[in-house]
Parts: C-alpha cells; sequence; structure tokens
C-alpha cells in the first residue's frame, strides 16, 4: 500500500480491506490468551502475504521475514521433539524388556509427576505461604489414594505376598503385617490426612483452600483412580498395556498427518473451540488410519511370548515361558457372532479386541486432551511444565492415555477375562501366595465344596 502511493497510484477497495484485515492494534492483542493472540497473527501473516502477492502481479514472491522466521521455528520444533522423543521411546522398551515390576514402576513414576504438574496449576505462592503444611496435606492425599488403590491390587492378585516370600525377615513381616492391617491402615491414614487439612484451614484463606482441596481430589479420580486397574493389565501381559498406548500414539500421529495433508479442504466448519487447529479431516483420517493400524501393530505385538504371557509373581529377574493363549492364535472366527454367522474372519481373536480399542482411542480417548487444553486455556498456560523440552511435561504427553487405560481394563475384564483361562499352575501359584491361614481355610472349603475325603484330602493338605 505506502509503494504504490509512492509511485503515485492509489489503492483499489479490495486491498484496502486485506491491509484493514491484516491490521491488528496493540489493545486487541493484549486481551487475547496466548493461543488466540498467535493464530491471530498467524492470520495477519497470510493475509499479508495475499496482499503483496496480488499487488505484485503474477510473479512468485519469496517469504516474508516473518514466515521465514515461523518456518525455521517449527522446524526448531520437530528437532527438538525428536531429540528428546527419541530416547524416551527407547527407555520405554528397554522397561518393556526388563519385565512386568518395572512397568508398575514407570506407571507409578508417571503418576506422580501427572500429580505434581496438576495441583501446580493452582499454586499461588504469596497465599499458601499463610498455610501451614497445605501441600503436605495434598500428597499426603496422594500418598492416601495410592496406598490404598495399589495395595487392595497387590492382595487381589497375590503380588503381595510374592512380595514379601523375596525379602529379609524384616521386610517380609512388615508387608505381612500391612497386608493384615490393609483396611485399617488405610482408614487411618485417611483420617489423619482429612483432620490435618480441618486444622490447616485458615480465615480468610478458607475458599482459596476448599477449592484447591476440591481441584485436589478431582486430579486423584484423573491421575489414580482412572489408572487403578493398569497394574491388572501389566501382569496379565504386557500387550494388554502396550496395546492402548500404541494406539493413542498412533492416533495422535496420523491425526496431525491427515490434518497437515487434507485439513480444511473439505470440511471448512471448525472441529472443535478448544481445539482450533484439529481439524475434521485431521479426526476422520486419524480414526481410519489407526483402526487399519491397530490390526497389524495387535499382531506384531502379540507373537512374542515375553509379551503375552503373564506374570503371577512378583520376581523382578524372571523368565517366562508359556502355552500362549488361544486369544494370540490365528484361527477362523464366526462373524459377527456365533449365534448369527455371515461368514468366517481367519484371524487372531486378539486383533478384533485391538480393532474395538483402536476406535475408542480414535473416537473418545481424544477429549482427555481437549481436557487438557480446556485446563490450560482456564489458566493461561501453554505447557503443564518444562521438563521435556518439546514435548512440555507428562500431562502434555498422557492427557489422553488415561481413559484409555481405564477403557482397556474395562474391556479386558468383561470380555476377556474367565476363569477358565486361568490354568492349574496358575491357580496353585496363587494358593501358595497366601499366607497359612488364609490358605488352610480355602482348602478346608475345597474339601467341603467337592466333598474331597481320603487320599483326595490329604493331596490337597500336601499342597
Amino acid at each position: 500500500m505506502a509503494d504504490l502511493r509512492r509511485r503515485g497510484q492509489s489503492p483499489n477497495p479490495a486491498q484496502r480491506r486485506e491491509t484493514s484485515q491484516m491490521s491488528i492494534s496493540a489493545s486487541s492483542l493484549s486481551s487475547m490468551s496466548g493461543d488466540e493472540r498467535t493464530e491471530a497473527q498467524a492470520a495477519a501473516l497470510e493475509a499479508r502475504s495475499k496482499a503483496t502477492s496480488s499487488s505484485a502481479g503474477t510473479g512468485t514472491k519469496a517469504l516474508t521475514p516473518e514466515q521465514t522466521k515461523a518456518a525455521e521455528s517449527k522446524l526448531s520444533k520437530v528437532k527438538t521433539r525428536l531429540k528428546f522423543g527419541v530416547p524416551m521411546i527407547i527407555s520405554f522398551f528397554v522397561l518393556v524388556w526388563l519385565g512386568h515390576p518395572y512397568m508398575v514402576l514407570l506407571v507409578c513414576f508417571l503418576q506422580v509427576g501427572l500429580f505434581r504438574e496438576l495441583v501446580n496449576v493452582r499454586y499461588r505462592p504469596a497465599k499458601e505461604k499463610k498455610v501451614p503444611l497445605f501441600r503436605t496435606c495434598q500428597w499426603a492425599m496422594f500418598g492416601v489414594a495410592m496406598f490404598h488403590t495399589y495395595g487392595r491390587v497387590f492382595i487381589r492378585l497375590g503380588l503381595a505376598h510374592s512380595m514379601a516370600d523375596r525379602l529379609p525377615e524384616v521386610g517380609a513381616n512388615a508387608v505381612r503385617a500391612s497386608i493384615k492391617y490393609y483396611g485399617f491402615a488405610t482408614f487411618s491414614a485417611y483420617v489423619a490426612t482429612f483432620v490435618g487439612f480441618i486444622l490447616s484451614l485458615r480465615p480468610g484463606l478458607y475458599k482459596y483452600q476448599i477449592g484447591n482441596a476440591v481441584w485436589t481430589v478431582g486430579v486423584l479420580s484423573l491421575v489414580v483412580w482412572q489408572v487403578s486397574g493398569t497394574t491388572e493389565l501389566i501382569f496379565s501381559g504386557l500387550v494388554w498395556f502396550m496395546l492402548p498406548c500404541g494406539l493413542v500414539v498412533a492416533n495422535d500421529c496420523w491425526a496431525y498427518f491427515c490434518g497437515v495433508a487434507a485439513g480444511k479442504k473439505f470440511i471448512k466448519a471448525p472441529f472443535l473451540a478448544l481445539s482450533p487447529n484439529k481439524t475434521w479431516e485431521g479426526f476422520i483420517g486419524g480414526f481410519i488410519c489407526t483402526a487399519i493400524w491397530g490390526w497389524w501393530y495387535a499382531d506384531l505385538i502379540s507373537r512374542p511370548e515375553w509379551l503375552v504371557c503373564p506374570q503371577r509373581n512378583m520376581d523382578p529377574f524372571a523368565y517366562l515361558t508359556c502355552e500362549p493363549d488361544n486369544l494370540f492364535k490365528v484361527q477362523s472366527i464366526p462373524m459377527p457372532s456365533q449365534d448369527f454367522v455371515l461368514f468366517h474372519l481367519r484371524a487372531k481373536p486378539f486383533q478384533l479386541h485391538a480393532f474395538v480399542l483402536a476406535i475408542f482411542a480414535s473416537v473418545v480417548a481424544p477429549f482427555g486432551g481437549f481436557l487438557a487444553s480446556a485446563i490450560k486455556r482456564a489458566y493461561n498456560i501453554k505447557d503443564f511444565d518444562s521438563l521435556i523440552p518439546g514435548h512440555g511435561g507428562f500431562m502434555d504427553r498422557m492427557d489422553c492415555q488415561f481413559l484409555m487405560l481405564l477403557c482397556t481394563n474395562v474391556h479386558y475384564r468383561t470380555f476377556v477375562q474367565a476363569y477358565d483361562h486361568l490354568s492349574q499352575n496358575d491357580l496353585l501359584e496363587i494358593v501358595r501366595t497366601m499366607v497359612p491361614e488364609s490358605r488352610e481355610m480355602f482348602l478346608a472349603k475345597v474339601l467341603e465344596e467337592f466333598n474331597c475325603t481320603g487320599s483326595c484330602a490329604a493331596a490337597l493338605a500336601g499342597q
């Protein structure tokens, strides 16, 4: 526009409109959030480039300094993500190779990081300096929730008794005592935390403290309760943990690539206000590609015995070998059901489970990410943390995994797990991990249930 005036030419109306669209006042920019400001500046740059190309005829113009800087910044972000993302992927597979207990430790480590990031969202140092032990109460709530959740799962699966058998006498006695008094210990810790929180309330800060306490309970439901079934999935076979994690990562990648390739070329309507960069093409393309990829991925990870064999104890250096379940063997499957057969599909039943979970990973699990976006917009933050360069914090990477792990656990316990899947050796291993009193009561009930006498009773007593 300025060049036209210097040449003595007046800009046409279309150019005036483009110039007016490009101009963004400082006051309007300051009133926007970080994401909205970035989008507005990007729109202004795009409008400026269009105006430049239209006023210069049909020739192809070079990138403006702003566009060049934006392109270089995007490339730098990709390099940083790869630089720190590849080591994380390698570390994950190293833990898979180490075995089931180490994957549980990984989940616990992630839960600690996630809880820290989410409670820090509402952290106000000026106010909390006046509140004694408030952060201590938050972490006490987290500790009680973790002890209750993992204690219940470890006792139910027989892992706690197995752990006691592998510890020195002092540690073994402590574990057995915690098993015996697990309910009382959990209740006592909860009461102490509750009373401590009430005593920490201070006049003038009631609203802030109560609000943070409610926020903490909500965070615990996301970070602890939704992930409570993950230990069961891991010890049922690493394949049941790798499947949901892989599906979420794949859907994230496929949705990004599909959005970049075809975003807003077919559907102009915005996808979701919480995530303006998401497109319908990315969402639909990610769904289709994830379903196809999940079928192949399920076949791949269900081949090694190490991934499909369950572990019934807490041996940190277990060598697992087993006869893979029929779930992981190729067979003729009646479709859609055994009662109403239209055709037969030759595949592993595990692949059908993966297909169903892939649909959930593509359609429902992304809403965990939308919740994370809403939290960041509500508190005007870009990332939950700067712990992982290029990736943000744990929450920025794990936002969709909570719901996916919960769905996989519900699906597994409803459609996969059955008592007839337990072999004789599995049952004997569970009985052996019981404390002597519980084992005697169990065997007595077995004898009574099956009217077992004589040599039968002697055989069972020998177990």
